[in-house]
């Protein structure tokens, strides 16, 4: 039997249990405070934030034309055509992300005028105020309109490729579940207009 260097009993190679749990009791105060600490930070913070809904749109991505990927029409669509190519896929997301594309849609949805999408029409927030001086995010009164509101549009929108399809997903989200299906549909919208322009000028 020895003692370790906490004060707790190891018998024969094993731990004394009532002797760590009085170790635990005498230090109590360093478990149980932090716990608490952060669970009220936790409360804080979900209460602060505002939940978010995300809305989905689908495109078929086809070298002649693009439509949108409706339910009568998916499995007839996906049986007739072979899967695009990775890197085909791959563009046709990299337009959908595209700034310009982006800033289509901000101007035709005014969300320039959303507070939502524009942190500063909200007022300062003490707690980003602090954050920026500490270094941990940036000042939006630094930044120009045009970049806070593409920070605020990429972090709420995602496009990928369904594997093994030609099917593009666009999720959008926002506060409002309304705005957001209206978003998603518009970015789908912008990109089909973006490619029979494209399309009008091969021709």
């Amino acid at each position: 039997m020895r003692s370790s260097a906490d004060g707790t009993v190891i018998v024969d190679g094993e731990l004394d249990l009532r002797a760590l749990g009085g170790a635990l009791n005498r230090r109590r105060g360093w478990i149980i405070w932090p716990t608490l600490l952060v669970a009220v930070v936790s409360a804080i913070t979900v209460n602060l934030i505002a939940p978010r809904y995300k809305s989905e749109a689908r495109l078929v991505y086809d070298g002649r034309e693009n439509v949108f990927l409706r339910p009568e029409a998916e499995k007839t669509l996906l049986e007739e055509r072979t899967p695009a190519d990775q890197e085909t896929l791959t563009n046709q997301v990299q337009i959908v992300l595209s700034r310009q594309l982006a800033l289509d849609v901000i101007g035709d949805l005014k969300l320039n005028e959303n507070p939502e999408f524009d942190p500063v029409l909200r007022g300062a927030s003490v707690v980003r105020h602090i954050l920026a001086l500490t270094g941990l995010t940036r000042d939006l009164l630094a930044m120009s309109p045009e970049e806070r509101l593409l920070e605020s549009w990429y972090d709420r929108l995602t496009v990928y490729p369904v594997d093994k399809s030609r099917v593009i997903v666009i999720e959008f989200q926002s506060t409002d579940s309304v705005l957001a299906a209206r978003i998603a549909n518009a970015i789908t919208d912008a990109y089909l207009r973006d490619q029979q322009q494209k399309k009008g000028q091969k021709a």
